[in-house]
């Protein structure tokens, strides 16, 4: 059975829920016997914004990744087999990591954009902090597939609540902004939409498994578990 590497801690409540969710998955593919049998995992918590930042928090464009993450990336890929980001604007240095960890590193971009797909969808929504993300606008657009956003009037409190989630300091109004932002996606006639920034499905909460609503985290936690299996004996 494969180890499993997360890197992580962008935020720290959405890495504990992707470690959660593995978890989940395993009991669902794997047989319980107390505690074992279960992929291992080591999991690397990185408390520095996952891209570079201006003095006032937002990313520099084009986005550029953090080099202490890369740095993560070497360190944690003498310890395991494969790695996992919990994290979509940390896909932008996916490359850099991929090289630096000397093994595979599996894309919750390319799991997203495929599922996609898989449902025949043509146009969604994307969402994500200060902005759609372009590592999920671009592959789906390069395949047919429309893309709609927010504007700024719904992004700037939608950042407030991924920021608060962050912090720990999440409240109602940051749950209704983030269920507000999703209401815009849907008034311009989508398919689906894609909650491009793992703190997104916490402010939504129980809303956020609702049929139209694609969590990378989700799906990524079941495709490292698979990927894990691979092959076990």
């Amino acid at each position: 059975m494969k180890r499993i590497g997360v890197l992580g801690g962008i935020s720290a409540q959405a890495t504990m829920d992707f470690e959660a969710r593995v978890h989940r998955v395993s009991q669902q593919l794997i047989p319980p016997r107390q505690n074992t049998g279960y992929p291992p995992m080591v999991v690397w918590y990185h408390r520095r914004p996952p891209v570079r930042v201006r003095d006032d928090g937002r990313p520099y464009e084009p986005r550029e990744i953090d080099p202490e993450l890369v740095d993560a990336a070497r360190w944690l890929g003498k310890a395991v087999d494969f790695i996992v980001i919990p994290c979509n604007a940390a896909h932008v240095g996916a490359a850099a990591i991929r090289e630096a960890a000397g093994c595979p590193v599996l894309s919750m971009i390319d799991l997203v954009v495929d599922d996609v797909a898989r449902r025949g969808y043509r146009r969604v929504g994307v969402t994500g902090f200060a902005g759609a993300p372009a590592g999920y606008l671009d592959p789906l657009r390069q395949r047919g597939i429309h893309c709609a956003t927010i504007d700024s009037q719904a992004q700037a409190p939608l950042d407030a609540g991924i920021y608060a989630v962050a912090e720990g300091r999440d409240g109602a109004a940051h749950a209704a902004a983030a269920r507000t932002a999703i209401a815009a996606l849907r008034s311009q006639a989508v398919d689906g939409i894609v909650l491009g920034c793992t703190e997104i499905p916490l402010l939504l909460a129980a809303d956020a498994l609702q049929a139209d609503l694609i969590n990378p985290a989700a799906l990524l936690a079941e495709a490292a578990v698979r990927f894990a299996l691979e092959d076990a004996t």
